[in-house]
């Protein structure tokens, strides 16, 4: 059966190249015949014998056929681009209908290109991509079949786990686990971390692939963030005190790996600062941390940073610091997500300062 296929593919890709071939052969015999009068009357002006009347007779002629031949001679350089370059057009024309959202129209385009250069790599990969946005995922393999580049076929897959990782995190998983095997496997395992972290509240197996990723790049800000927040997690669940504290042990180490990475380059470095300054006001190591709730507002784009001030007046409180704390609590309730907190630990100094 296969078979069959190829050579039914093989024929329609002769008959469209003869087509063209056939066309572009008439224009170069009609430039031939064309020049070759065009040298004729050349030949009778340059005669010795050649009269100035006849020279002037045979001018006009001689500027007329030049014209014409050069024209034939570019429609038949046009002719021959165009069949060559046949797979090109098609494909520009189908990323054309894609930027318009055209997916059925533009996959036609891209597989009539791979039909004229079956060898069309660009092609497949965008017919791959049109297929995503058609929904059909089945169409999708058959054309990443052909696609060499594991970075090509990666970037493919990669898009896949994203459309389905609110909707279906466990197909989300396939996809992404796919592309780990071939390409940047680093952002595949954080990209199933985060899946297992915020769809499928699993924050043991979320530790467990970001710690892969780290394995492949352990220079990723974002990763540490991640893998340290999915160990709080783990601690909060914990169910004796000894566990809890162990994991925020572990998560402080995390954090601190992160930090040391320096902020160039993440625009989250102080999301990792404050979930530092967290755990220590759990802990009660007040003084670390101020240190890190400051940091987080000086490195974060808002100076009024709501969980910096928050974090930074729990640690304020603790350290019987209560006006600088009241102060920052202002700041806080300014943020609805962070206003019953700052009222609670507002009542928690009025509570502290009466006894």
């Amino acid at each position: 059966m296969g078979s069959v296929k190829i050579t039914a593919l093989t024929v329609l890709m002769l008959i469209t190249v003869l087509n063209s071939a056939t066309d572009c052969d008439k224009l170069k015999s009609m430039y031939e015949e064309k020049l070759e009068k065009w040298n004729d009357i050349q030949t009778q002006m340059r005669s010795i014998e050649i009269t100035k009347e006849r020279y002037d007779e045979l001018l006009p002629l001689y500027n007329e056929l030049w014209q014409e031949s050069e024209k034939l001679k570019a429609d038949y350089m046009r002719c021959v681009d165009e069949a060559e370059n046949r797979h090109r057009v098609y494909y520009n024309e189908g990323i054309q209908l894609k930027r318009e959202n055209k997916f059925a129209e533009a996959l036609e385009k891209f597989v009539e290109a791979t039909k004229l250069d079956p060898d069309f790599e660009e092609a497949y990969e965008q017919a791959a991509d049109v297929s995503v946005d058609l929904g059909n995922y089945a169409e999708m393999e058959k054309y990443l079949e052909r696609v060499n580049s594991n970075e090509r076929k990666g970037r493919i897959y990669n898009r896949v786990g994203n459309k389905y990782r609110n909707s279906n995190p466990d197909r989300a998983i396939e996809y992404y686990s796919k592309m780990a095997r071939i390409h940047n496997p680093e952002n595949a395992f954080y990209l199933i971390g985060v899946v297992y972290a915020q769809r499928k509240n699993e924050p043991a197996k979320a530790v467990e692939f970001f710690r892969r990723s780290l394995q492949h790049n352990p220079r990723d800000h974002k990763v540490f963030n991640a893998l340290g927040a999915s160990i709080v997690d783990l601690g909060n669940a914990a169910q004796d005190r000894e566990e809890r504290d162990r994991y925020f042990d572990e998560a402080i180490s995390v954090f601190l790996k992160g930090i040391e990475l320096g902020p160039r380059g993440y625009r989250n470095f102080h999301e990792l600062c404050i979930r530092l300054s967290q755990i220590y006001n759990i802990q009660g190591r007040a003084i670390s941390a101020l240190e890190y709730a400051d940091r987080a507002i000086q490195h974060s784009r808002d100076s009024k940073y709501s969980w910096g001030h928050l974090e930074r007046a729990v640690a304020l409180i603790k350290m019987e610091r209560f006006d600088e704390a009241k102060r920052s609590l202002a700041i806080a309730q300014e943020d609805f997500s962070m206003r019953q907190a700052a009222e609670g630990w507002l009542q928690e100094i009025e509570r502290l300062k009466s006894n």
